[in-house]
């Protein structure tokens, strides 16, 4: 048993705490301002207590509790601003997570698994990216998430360098000398852009996570063109990379980064457009319920802030209930707002596989 200081939500960690053994015990609080959530702790842990009391002895529950409590000395301080935290713990598991995202509703409970609604609420915040900034003398490769964005690394020996480019000083940036065939400066620059695209894929070959270009439009569009790496986000953001300041093309690049879906989930979204109706992808709630206790879900789309958000009413607890065993059994399960879900509803899924003819 650890506990572990808040990170990223990756489907490794939602497929361990889907597996929990029970009891499971969810705790999350959505605090206006972090502060309060001292006091909302103690009554949660009250509640918890109760539930536990007629189930399991007194050294069984301190056990269980105890960790917890410790847990949340560690995460809630005494700041004004708003603040979600997340407790799960199991006998094997105890988990912590502190978010300023507001995602969920307040929930102390014990069941046979825990309560993932707010995690993967928050797991659907959270995006990590780079941004490539495009410039002649001074390219230059940033790793970003939702919360930050700081200089990157080309890898050592690349391939820009082995053409005959400069790396610059901590490989932090690739510059090529001044062009002086003007009559073949576009093929100067094609060339420098495929050694640079190949720096890309070497650096970003695990995970593929998104790459956002930046730089004059027609050099954006030149790259796009010419770029092998398939995680590119159209149509990238356009202005000259010297003038554009930091937080600027962080900021619209983050943008652009929530508006898309890429990915397995694209791919899985284009799925269940062309065969929903069929026995392969379904909107319907008992249905898809029905189809993760078997095993047949490859990929369960949520509707943020929708019922799995709200509690443990009886819908929620159905959702909860499927995203947990398409998780055990190595499916997806993704949040979406309502402008990225394909049904009306507030989940979707796609299946690996059509239900066996009764």
């Amino acid at each position: 048993m650890t506990i572990t200081a808040p990170e990223s939500v990756s489907s490794e960690k939602l497929r361990r705490l889907a597996s929990a053994a029970p009891p499971c015990i969810s705790i999350v609080l959505v605090e206006p301002e972090a502060r309060d959530a001292r006091i909302a702790f103690k009554d949660a842990i009250a509640k918890v207590h109760g539930m536990l009391e007629s189930h399991a002895p007194k050294h069984d529950i301190a056990a269980l509790l105890d960790p917890l409590e410790l847990a949340a000395t560690q995460v809630i301080d005494s700041s004004k601003q708003p603040a979600t935290f997340i407790f799960l713990r199991s006998r094997d598991v105890c988990e912590s997570f502190r978010t300023h995202y507001l995602v969920g509703q307040p929930i102390a409970m014990v069941g046979d698994s825990f309560q993932l609604g707010a995690l993967l609420a928050l797991a659907g915040k959270q995006v990590e990216f780079y941004i490539l900034s495009l410039k002649l003398n001074d390219t230059r490769i940033f790793k970003c998430t939702d919360e930050v964005c700081e200089p990157a690394r080309f890898p050592k020996d690349a391939g820009t360098e082995a053409a005959g480019f400069v790396p610059g000083a901590s490989q932090e940036s690739l510059r090529a000398e001044p062009v002086h065939d003007h009559e073949h400066a576009e093929d100067y620059l094609r060339h420098f852009y495929r050694e640079v695209d190949r720096d890309v894929n070497a650096l970003l070959r695990e995970g593929h996570p998104p790459l956002v270009v930046v730089g004059v439009e027609h050099e954006v569009a030149l790259f796009h063109r010419l770029t092998t790496y398939a995680a590119c986000v159209e149509p990238g953001i356009h202005g000259l990379a010297g003038h554009l300041g930091k937080n600027e093309m962080y900021q619209q690049a983050l943008e652009l980064v929530r508006s898309v879906t890429i990915g397995p989930a694209l791919k899985a979204l284009g799925r269940f457009d062309k065969q929903v109706g069929t026995d392969h992808a379904s909107s319907d709630v008992r249905e898809i319920a029905d189809a993760a206790s078997k095993g047949r879900v490859e990929h369960l789309f949520l509707l943020e802030n929708g019922p799995l958000a709200g509690g443990a009413d009886g819908l929620s607890e159905l959702l909860n209930t499927a995203a947990v065993q398409t998780l055990q059994h190595g499916g997806e399960v993704q949040v979406l707002p309502a402008a990225k879900m394909p049904a009306s509803g507030p989940v979707c899924a796609v299946f690996r596989y059509a239900a066996e003819s009764s």
